[in-house]
C-alpha cells in the first residue's frame, strides 16, 4: 500500500503537500526548541532581556535581507534540492552552539541560520499555496499552520523534557532539522512553480505587496508577536517567577492553542470573509495581552490566556497567507511570499527590541504592553482600511 502511495499519478499533489508540510514541520519544531533554548541561555550569560532581544532581532535580520532574493535564487535553481541543503545547514548550525559559548559568535549563528530557515519556509508556504483550490485556500492552509504549530509545540515540550543546560537539547534539535530533508527527498509529486525571472525582482515584491497590503501587515503584526513569544516570553515567565519547567509548558501551550484554533479559524474566514475575520483577531489579542498582564504569575490563570493568545494570534499568519493566495497568480506567489515573509522579517526585527527595550523600561510588564501596541496597530489599521473601502 505504501509503495502504490509513493508511485500512484493520483495520489501526487497530496504527495508533494505532505512533503511540504512535513518538511516544514520539522522545521517547526527546531526553531520552537532553538528560541527559548538560546533566550534562556543568553539570558544565564549576560542577565539582559536587550540582549536577548537583540540576539532573536539577528534571525530577523537575516529573513529581512534573504526574501528579496529568494524568488531569484528560486528561478535559477531547483527548489527541492535548495530546501534540502538548507535543512542540512540549519542541523549542523544546532550543534555549533554548545560548542562556541560566546553571545558574539551565537549573532552570527543566528544570522545564517535565519538564512537557511527563511528559504526553507518561502518555499514549502509557496508550493503548499500553489497546490491550494480557491474555494479552500485558508482551510488548507490552516491545516498547514496546525501541524506547524505542532512542531512549535513539540519544540517547546522538548525543552520542557531535556532542559536548557548541556549538549542534548541542541542535538536534539541539528537531528530533528536533519530530518526535515528526508519528506522532500523520498515523496514525489507535483514540484514548486518557480517565478521567471521578470517575476523574482524586487519590482515584482513591491507590486505583490500593494496588492495586498493588509496581508502585509499581517505578516509584520505575526513576526512581532511570535517571536516575542518565543525569544522574551520565558525570560517575562523567568522574572514574576515561574520554574523553567513552567516556561516550557507554556510555550508548548501556546502551540497547542494554535493547533486547535488555526482550523476552526481557516474555516471561519473562508465563510464570513479574511479581512473581517482578522480585524476580530487583532481586538481579541490586545484584551488578552492586558489580562496575561493582570494575571501576573499564576500559572493557571496563564495557562488559557497564553492558550488562547498564541492562537489566534496565529492566524495573522495563516489568513494573511490565505488572501495572497487569493490575489497573485501561481507564477508571481513566490514573490508575493516572500514580500509576506519580509514583512514578517521586518515584525520580528522591530518586535524584540520593542519588547526587550519595554520590559527593561518596565520590567518585566513591559512586554505585555508592547503585545497589545502590535496588536492594536493591525485593528485599527484595519478599520481604517474599511472605512475608506467604504467611502
Amino acid at each position: 500500500m505504501i509503495a502504490r502511495f509513493l508511485s500512484s499519478p493520483d495520489k501526487a499533489r497530496t504527495r508533494s503537500l505532505i512533503a511540504a508540510i512535513s518538511c516544514a514541520a520539522l522545521a517547526g519544531c527546531g526553531f520552537g526548541l532553538l528560541m527559548p533554548l538560546v533566550a534562556l541561555n543568553l539570558e544565564a550569560m549576560t542577565g539582559s532581556a536587550a540582549v536577548v532581544g537583540a540576539n532573536a532581532a539577528a534571525a530577523a535580520l537575516s529573513t529581512l535581507l534573504a526574501t528579496p532574493l529568494i524568488p531569484a535564487l528560486m528561478a535559477r535553481t531547483a527548489p527541492r534540492q535548495t530546501v534540502i541543503i538548507c535543512a542540512l545547514i540549519t542541523a549542523a548550525g544546532f550543534v555549533l552552539f554548545p560548542a562556541m559559548p560566546d553571545p558574539v559568535i551565537w549573532f552570527v549563528l543566528r544570522f545564517v541560520m535565519g538564512l537557511s530557515v527563511t528559504i526553507i519556509f518561502v518555499a514549502s508556504e509557496t508550493w503548499i499555496n500553489q497546490l491550494a483550490k480557491p474555494e479552500s485556500r485558508a482551510s488548507l492552509l490552516a491545516v498547514y499552520a496546525t501541524v506547524l504549530a505542532g512542531g512549535f509545540g513539540s519544540g517547546g515540550l522538548l525543552l520542557s523534557v531535556l532542559g536548557s543546560q548541556g549538549w542534548t537539547p541542541w542535538i536534539a534539535g541539528g537531528v530533528i532539522y536533519a530530518l526535515g530533508a528526508l519528506p522532500i527527498m523520498i515523496l514525489r509529486g507535483p514540484p514548486i512553480t518557480p517565478p521567471s525571472l521578470e517575476e523574482s525582482g524586487l519590482k515584482a515584491l513591491l507590486s505583490a505587496a500593494r496588492l495586498a497590503p493588509l496581508a502585509m501587515l499581517a505578516g509584520l503584526v505575526f513576526g512581532g508577536l511570535e517571536t516575542n513569544v518565543f525569544a522574551l516570553m520565558p525570560v517575562y515567565a523567568e522574572r514574576i517567577g515561574i520554574a523553567e519547567r513552567g516556561v516550557g509548558l507554556l510555550v508548548a501551550i501556546g502551540a497547542l492553542g494554535a493547533i486547535a484554533l488555526q482550523i476552526p479559524l481557516g474555516k471561519l474566514a473562508d465563510r464570513t470573509g479574511r479581512d473581517r475575520t482578522l480585524s476580530g483577531v487583532a481586538l481579541s489579542a490586545v484584551i488578552l495581552s492586558v489580562a496575561m498582564g493582570l494575571a501576573g504569575a499564576n500559572l493557571w490563570l496563564l495557562i488559557p490566556m497564553v492558550f488562547f493568545f498564541v492562537g489566534a494570534s496565529s492566524a495573522f499568519y495563516t489568513i494573511g497567507l490565505a488572501m495572497i493566495g487569493e490575489r497573485v497568480q501561481p507564477g508571481a506567489l513566490a514573490s508575493a511570499n516572500a514580500a509576506f515573509i519580509f514583512a514578517y522579517g521586518l515584525g520580528s526585527l522591530l518586535g524584540p527590541a520593542l519588547g526587550g527595550v519595554s520590559m527593561d523600561i518596565a520590567d518585566p510588564w513591559g512586554l505585555m504592553v508592547a503585545f497589545a501596541a502590535m496588536a492594536g496597530l493591525y485593528f485599527t489599521l484595519s478599520l481604517v482600511s474599511k472605512g475608506r473601502s467604504r467611502h
